[in-house]
């Protein structure tokens, strides 16, 4: 090849100019076009030039690939990852406009469905079938009905919300009430102080349409849950680089997962879906900013803006939307770390909108807390959250850790399934040595484990199109980590135990990082991608038949209440409410059974209506001693202390005799 190269007479020796302050480096146009097609190519139209600069390109990786085409054995070794791969670029792809055009023709991502033909448009097609068929998951909800089926729990504060269901809209008590209709500054009444207006409006708009009787509120929800599934969607095409495949099957699985089923049919979860969606459409919204290629100064403010107005938006559909101006802090910064294919233009003025939205998340969130008064909930409910109510720091230490293990158990095994966690569902870790701890030890390293690959991922990519899909694991993560963290207790305890609903944000970030990493590590080879992608697929089927069985068990509060009762024996409340459905259809038996067990999951019987309703069975059966020993003990715990109650206990209702 050298002799062939030699015998055209177009080739010599030169000089390559590389570097920060430039070097000259000696070099022969033989051998680097022996060594590289593409060199060739482009040395032969480069005419006899003595130099030839190569901008963007260290003195080193130019000065290594000089040495692979002298034949030097192992010249790479010792390089740094990013001189490494701008060597074997410089030697694949060549230099100059051709090699840029082929670079960014590579990192183009995948093509627009409307400039593809229909060959793209069939994909099209196909993505939103599988993403339809997911949702139709949830087609059990067109049969519910608030009024004929109950209002379980929570859901019967919209009911009693005047902001909801008032002929006037009163804007002055929306504002001045939380998310269950109770006033937030009067300091004789208890409050949750969870702040959500923009989704009680929702609640108003849904109750003026449609009422309470008929299917309208939970068929908002599917509806909602729908866009959120498919604005994740768009956004991992778009800008998580994935191919439209792998962007549906990501779609879907985030439609079908089970634990979700919670959020759309318990009414009141849809804080956190209009929450995702702002969120969702934010993000969306500073992509362009994100991007490689970057944007204009202007453009970039003006996105910057108007996703802060929309973080801010999300924050008062719930408190989880204000951590989110850590993503885009987080965003910018992995931005600053493309040293291979990014100039510095753009870093002076990312780092200006990284310190303009921590200034802005800050202030958000300092509001936030004087407006409400803090976060923490006065006389917390030992029932809904005995770890928050216990005294010893070293057990809700280890207790709140196994918390985040179930928490991850529910989001990979979402087997189990049930509404309520309270007291004694998940009872307190004491030691060390209780095995239970095994399960938050797992989540934890392989969370660890994720954030490891990931990081090697963004430091040995080979491309950009590699580093874009590295960075949407990182993405994955950061949204993980930041819309996990307010429900893990740490920054201040929250009012419940565990609660399905809350993984609806987290599950997303769990699921780009699956996918993602996924599809990173099985891209080079087809039949690793099918296998993958088959996998997931039977994933998808199995968590759809799980969650079509559970939004079938939400049709009513007599099934509700009937299915998990029986299955989550440890928990108070489940059992109260179980027993109250086998009062009201006059089963004695099996409700004393019931009120009974759910007295003895509380040593120090702090419930009074568990013993009362006992005690009105067993009179009723004729057993006065008994009867009265349980009277008794409800009375004394209700004259000695009548705490305010949540508006969960405050729901719980039974038929007397």
């Amino acid at each position: 090849r050298v002799f062939e190269l030699l015998a055209t007479g177009d080739f010599g020796d030169m000089q390559l100019v590389a570097g920060q302050p430039p070097e000259r480096i000696p070099a022969s146009r033989v051998l680097l076009a022996a060594a590289s097609a593409p060199l060739a190519r482009q040395l032969r139209h480069s005419g006899h030039a003595g130099e030839l600069e190569l901008p963007g390109l260290s003195a080193v990786a130019v000065r290594a690939a000089v040495a692979f085409s002298c034949g030097v054995r192992r010249p790479f070794v010792g390089l740094s990852p990013a001189d490494a791969w701008a060597a074997a670029s410089l030697l694949r792809n060549g230099l100059g406009p051709t090699a840029d055009a082929r670079l960014d023709d590579e990192d183009e991502g995948p093509p627009s469905p409307w400039q593809s033909g229909w060959r793209a448009v069939l994909v099209l097609v196909g993505c939103l079938a599988l993403l339809a068929a997911a949702v139709a998951s949830y087609w059990p909800v067109k049969g519910f009905n608030m009024q004929v089926g109950g209002m379980f729990m929570d859901d019967v504060m919209i009911q009693r919300n005047a902001v909801v269901t008032n002929h006037d809209m009163d804007w002055k008590r929306l504002w001045r009430t939380d998310y269950w209709g109770l006033e937030m500054f009067d300091p004789n009444t208890w409050t949750h102080k969870s702040f959500r207006p923009l989704v009680v409006l929702t609640f108003r708009w849904n109750y003026w349409y449609h009422g309470f009787n008929s299917a309208g509120f939970h068929i908002t929800n599917v509806a909602m849950h729908a866009g959120a599934s498919a604005q994740l969607g768009f956004f991992a095409y778009t800008v998580l680089r994935l191919p439209a495949l792998w962007s549906a099957l990501l779609a879907a699985l985030f439609a079908a997962h089970p634990v979700h089923s919670e959020s759309i049919c318990y009414v009141v979860g849809r804080a956190d879906i209009i929450c995702t969606q702002v969120l969702m459409l934010a993000i969306q919204v500073y992509g362009p900013c994100a991007s490689a290629a970057g944007c204009g100064a202007l453009q970039g403010w003006l996105r910057l803006t108007l996703t802060v107005i929309l973080i801010l938006v999300a924050g008062l559909c719930k408190e989880t939307g204000f951590t989110f101006f850590g993503l885009l802090v987080g965003w910018e910064a992995l931005c600053l770390t493309r040293v291979r294919f990014s100039g510095q233009g753009g870093t002076i003025s990312r780092c200006l909108r990284m310190v303009v939205v921590l200034v802005v998340g800050a202030a958000a969130c300092a509001a936030r807390l004087w407006y409400t008064q803090g976060t923490q909930i006065a006389r917390m409910d030992p029932y809904s959250n005995p770890i928050a109510a216990s005294d010893d720091s070293y057990v809700r230490i280890l207790s709140y850790s196994l918390v985040h293990g179930l928490y991850m158990k529910l989001l990979v095994w979402p087997w189990f399934l049930c509404y309520d966690y309270s007291m004694d569902a998940v009872p307190l870790v004491r030691t060390l040595q209780d095995v239970r701890l095994l399960c938050p030890v797992a989540g934890y390293l392989a969370l660890f484990q994720t954030i490891c690959l990931v990081v090697l991922r963004l430091r040995s990519y080979s491309s950009r199109s590699s580093r874009m899909l590295a960075e949407g694991s990182a993405i994955g993560i950061g949204f993980f980590i930041l819309s996990f963290l307010p429900m893990t207790n740490i920054l201040f305890p929250i009012g419940t135990l565990v609660a399905e609903r809350l993984l609806y944000m987290p599950s997303i970030g769990m699921l780009v990082i699956v996918v993602c990493v996924t599809y990173f590590e099985t891209r080079k080879r087809l039949w690793m991608q099918a296998s993958a992608w088959a996998f997931l697929f039977g994933v998808l089927v199995f968590w759809w038949t799980l969650c079509y069985q559970r939004v079938s068990d939400w049709r009513s509060v007599e099934q509700i209440t009937l299915v998990d009762g029986l299955k989550q024996l440890r928990s108070t409340r489940t059992q109260f409410n179980l027993a109250n459905i086998y009062l009201q259809g006059q089963r004695l038996d099996e409700a004393l059974v019931a009120y009974q067990r759910a007295n003895s999951l509380d040593p120090e019987e702090r419930d009074s209506m568990p013993l009362y309703h006992a005690g009105q069975i067993l009179m009723y059966q004729g057993q006065y001693a008994e009867a009265e020993r349980h009277l008794q003990k409800a009375w004394r715990p209700f004259r000695i202390s009548r705490t305010p109650s949540s508006p969960t206990q405050r729901s719980r209702r039974a038929t007397t005799i």
